[in-house]
């Protein structure tokens, strides 16, 4: 973030010599550093103020990455500190969008990079231990965006063990070691994003002007 040049408001500064040119060129120069200080800071208010006037919940955001495998699409998860399978997530970082915080996050703890939506396609309810705490947990409302995954390297987190998964088994590990009431909110995570990349490939191509004809199945 740009600094502000402190020689402007130093005691030891001659201002009282300045000229009105050169006052009026300080004063843009001030400007444009506080327009560009502040920049990343209205991004990041703006998105995470959006996001929490929706619940009085702590928000977090995941990103659901994801590939293509011929005709079917596969989840990348990653391990908890509590040993639960889970999609790349966390808090909004100061300066990024929702979107890129989720971004972020998926370059952490999967290492995994690529295309990811703007907007958010759905949201679930978990658990996350508290600070400072061994047992206890808190609820979060996490908002997921879907990432299309075009490279992975190894993360920079250690102990995530990043893991392709089908839709099926996505949906098995997800469920593992939670509460039945949030199981079941984060295992339909995996549908709703079905559901997205299906009318993905639903819309006419661009460049052939014909229907996509790749269709997934529903995960059982």
């Amino acid at each position: 973030m740009p600094q502000c040049d402190r020689s402007y408001c130093s005691p030891s500064s001659n201002w009282l010599t300045w000229g009105a040119s050169e006052i009026v060129q300080r004063s843009r120069e001030l400007y444009v550093a506080w327009r560009r200080g502040n920049a990343a800071m209205r991004r990041f208010s703006a998105g995470f103020e959006g996001l929490r006037s929706k619940t009085e919940l702590p928000v977090q955001v995941a990103a659901v990455c994801f590939r293509w495998n011929i005709s079917s699409v596969e989840f990348l998860l990653v391990k908890t500190s509590s040993g639960k399978w889970t999609f790349p997530k966390g808090r909004l970082n100061p300066g990024m969008s929702a979107s890129e915080s989720a971004a972020q996050e998926a370059w952490e703890e999967a290492g995994a990079s690529g295309r990811i939506a703007e907007s958010h396609f759905a949201s679930y309810l978990d658990t996350k231990r508290a600070w400072g705490h061994t047992a206890a947990a808190c609820e979060v409302q996490i908002v997921a965006y879907l990432l299309e995954v075009c490279s992975t390297v190894t993360p920079e987190e250690d102990g995530r063990c990043p893991t392709w998964y089908s839709a099926r088994e996505a949906k098995r590990r997800l469920a593992e070691g939670r509460a039945l009431s949030y199981a079941n909110t984060i295992v339909k995570i995996v549908d709703s994003a079905l559901e997205c990349l299906n009318k993905r490939e639903a819309r006419p191509s661009p460049i052939l002007g014909r229907h996509q004809t790749r269709r997934l199945a529903p995960a059982r």
